[in-house]
């Protein structure tokens, strides 16, 4: 299969950019891609698409993701990591008064708080761009750009364990949410100052990490080996619809797609369009606009 998804395990201490590559160089991809990145200390669940699966990324855009995090109280970083510069640091007085009034009675109360529909603000060391300049290259160049908040929505965000002065959580959270100023956020409302000094994505777009090969077994494997995910099943939550072979030409040679329902009443934008043999031919929009569908990408077949 020269087209697919392949599920990374990424170690901590290299870029996501790092693990497109070697996986490009290691097998002689032309092309290589991913669903969204994680910060170079982070672990955790890498979605890698693959050839013509590269088309597939705007479709996991919108999906929810789960990480496994862990706040150290008492000392504020400007990358809100363990990767930049210390601002602030606490006194030893000011972390034993706040070891004797910090339970899990508090922080569950504050993690709770911290749950639904919130606004809130990016790190000054992230990928968003201002003025067409992502914000890490400004703010390394001491041109530091704190964009407004923004709303973002998590479902769960839970305690795992508490070992003053490190807080271990679980969260479920919708796409643009930033876990280090999640980290940030939730120190202050303790009462301190805090950065997130472990993450680990648990779960993206609907696969799990317990699904995903470590990046050096990846490498070790050889092609044919490789447990590769077909595209259309990478997109199994997307309805579908099968087309015979004279439709699967017409959408070979660009002809028109007759509309037919496709899971628009339940709210999906996007539908599968699959051969007799199950394979991903096109995308198209769910939503009816005249006769026919609307294509978003056509696949060789």
């Amino acid at each position: 299969m020269k087209d697919g998804i392949l599920l990374i395990d990424k170690p901590a201490g290299i870029s996501s950019a790092s693990v497109v590559y070697r996986i490009k160089k290691r097998f002689r991809f032309k092309k290589v891609g991913h669903t969204g990145t994680l910060d170079p200390f982070a672990t955790g669940l890498m979605v890698i698409t693959i050839g013509a699966a590269t088309r597939l990324s705007r479709f996991f855009l919108d999906a929810d993701k789960q990480y496994a995090a862990r706040l150290t109280l008492g000392t504020l970083t400007d990358t809100l990591d363990p990767e930049g510069e210390v601002l602030t640091s606490e006194s030893a007085v000011a972390m034993a008064a706040l070891e004797e009034r910090l339970g899990e009675s508090v922080i569950t109360g504050v993690l709770e708080a911290f749950t639904g529909d919130l606004m809130q603000v990016p790190p000054i060391y992230s990928a968003l761009k201002h003025n067409g300049v992502p914000l890490y290259k400004l703010a390394r160049k001491g041109e530091a750009v704190e964009k407004p908040p923004r709303p973002v929505t998590l479902h769960k965000n839970s305690l795992t364990s508490f070992s003053f002065p490190d807080i271990d959580f679980h969260v479920s959270c919708s796409k643009g949410t930033y876990i280090r100023s999640l980290a940030r956020d939730m120190a202050e409302a303790l009462g301190t100052v805090g950065h997130l000094t472990s993450l680990r994505r648990i779960e993206s777009t609907g696969f799990h990490v317990d699904e995903a090969l470590p990046l050096a077994e990846a490498e070790a494997r050889a092609f044919e080996d490789l447990p590769m995910i077909a595209m259309s099943d990478a997109l199994s939550h997307l309805p579908s619809f099968v087309v015979d072979e004279a439709e699967r030409m017409g959408v070979m040679n660009g002809n028109q797609l007759a509309w037919r329902p496709c899971g628009e009443d339940a709210g999906a934008a996007f539908c599968r369009v699959l051969d007799a043999e199950g394979r991903l031919i096109a995308m198209v929009e769910s939503a009816k606009i005249g006769e026919h569908h609307k294509y978003c990408c056509v696949f060789n077949a």
